[in-house]
């Protein structure tokens, strides 16, 4: 019920590229995935809110009713998915909460307010439809050798996948081109040195935000008739369980990380006319992230993009400035390493 992944934004000068490296790995020659799904929420985004998302898609032939919740740190998120019965007018099937158990019923219980004592289906949990996306897939599984090992051993097995699409909300439509790596087997690892190629060689920039995340925003700017960016992120540290000083310190490092990756992920997008509350808060995250204690050269690096956002105190890069910092390949691979060193320090 874990899914580890990654996504990242593509140049539109390296998506033939991107297109070409993908079809010549396994898998990648096969015809495109076709991914239809419709999200739901309540009016007042109960689930965008917590970071969650409930959809109902179609996969090719089959319908795959799918939970996403927030996971334990900035790579994994809880993943459900339940099989349905496609619906006899060929409209996408209303979700059923009760298909949902464990881990995923007590996160529909926490972020969606459901009372499954009294509502076991979720019929009353005042549920819409409130955007859709359309998606063709292309994917490849790959194996990523590890280093300093034996020959042939392998850190884990990864899928990469392109999609191309739309999401779509009311008379609203936003394009979507992204690379996803997610981990088939093995060790987190695989994906960051997975990552860390396919950023290199394509120039890709990592983005935090979900497509639901980004379907939301384009649902409430087709009710409103308004642009809606949601406010920057400030992540707290979660102090509850926290039984020693490392895994508070674990827990604030993941914390900075992700005030930090939401926020850039906003400015690179750079759909808001000003991105100044998205690079102050960005800013306020590598600050917080210098305060615990990193590694010298991590440490070096957190401050010098720090100082990219932030040139003199008081003032702020101008949008267009930031947002080329955001989509840096320097910017993502530092992220990587963060990520990389959050994975160390937990398993320590």
């Amino acid at each position: 019920m874990q899914e580890i992944e990654l996504k990242f934004q593509i140049p539109v000068k390296a998506l033939a590229a991107v297109r070409a490296e993908l079809a010549a790995l396994p898998g990648g020659t096969a015809p495109a995935q076709v991914l239809q799904a419709a999200y739901f929420d309540t009016p007042d985004r109960r689930l965008a809110r917590a970071r969650a998302a409930l959809r109902v898609r179609r996969e090719d032939d089959e319908r795959v009713q799918t939970l996403k919740a927030a996971g334990d740190n900035a790579m994994t998120r809880l993943e459900d998915n339940r099989p349905v019965p496609a619906s006899r007018d060929g409209t996408p099937p209303w979700p059923d909460l009760a298909l949902h158990q464990g881990a995923a019923r007590a996160a529909l219980v926490r972020d969606l307010g459901w009372t499954p004592e009294t509502d076991p289906h979720g019929r009353q949990a005042g549920l819409q439809a409130l955007y859709c996306t359309d998606m063709r897939r292309l994917r490849a599984r790959v194996d990523v050798p590890a280093q300093d090992a034996a020959a042939g051993a392998v850190l884990g097995t990864v899928e990469i996948a392109l999609d191309e699409g739309w999401i779509e909300a009311g008379h609203l439509k936003r394009p979507v081109c992204e690379l996803e790596i997610e981990l088939v087997d093995g060790h987190p690892a695989a994906v960051l040195a997975t990552a860390r190629t396919w950023v290199h060689r394509h120039g890709l920039w990592l983005d935090a935000q979900t497509k639901a995340h980004r379907g939301d925003q384009l649902a409430r700017e087709a009710a409103t008739g308004e642009p809606s960016p949601v406010a920057p992120a400030r992540r707290r540290t979660p102090t509850a369980g926290a039984s020693n000083p490392h895994a508070l310190r674990c827990r604030a490092l993941n914390a900075a990380l992700e005030q930090v990756g939401l926020n850039l992920s906003e400015v690179a997008a750079g759909d808001a006319s000003d991105l100044t509350p998205w690079t102050r808060s960005a800013v306020t995250g590598l600050r917080r992230l210098a305060w615990l204690g990193l590694p010298a050269p991590l440490a070096h690096e957190v401050t010098a993009l720090r100082h990219a956002l932030r040139p003199a105190p008081g003032r702020l890069a101008s949008g267009d400035h930031a947002m080329t910092v955001a989509r840096a390949v320097s910017t993502t691979q530092l992220q990587l390493d963060l990520l990389a060193h959050l994975l160390t320090s937990s398993a320590t």
